[in-house]
């Protein structure tokens, strides 16, 4: 079978183009995601969370230390951690989507 004349042409060059760009730039997002810091704070327990979603700090009020009731720290630090991880990956997601909207196959790399 033969390709019609400029097979590819501009439109082709230029998709190329998009996407080693996007490519690209998604390596240095990782980079950008490591020096995010993401602020969860539940009350007397407060913790901050790099863009990659690794904890960084976790403090907790002495106040609330009471060795009769440990499932309410363990309930606020779960807590703390799940929101923690779910806002790094909305922080990704957002990245992503900025850089790939125009990338054939992009919504595979977004989990959708």
């Amino acid at each position: 079978m033969k390709l019609p004349k400029n097979f590819g042409g501009k439109g082709f060059a230029s998709a190329l183009q998009e996407a080693q760009s996007a490519m690209s730039r998604a390596k240095d997002i990782e980079g950008e995601l490591e020096q995010e810091r993401l602020g969860i704070d539940k009350g007397p327990v407060k913790a901050i969370f790099s863009g990659t979603g690794e904890l960084m700090a976790l403090k907790i009020d002495p106040e609330i230390l009471d060795p009769e009731d440990t499932e309410t720290l363990e309930d606020l630090i779960m807590s703390a951690v799940r929101d923690g991880f779910s806002q790094a990956t909305q922080l990704r997601q957002a990245k992503l989507e900025a850089i790939l909207p125009n990338v054939p196959g992009a919504d595979k790399l977004l989990g959708g």
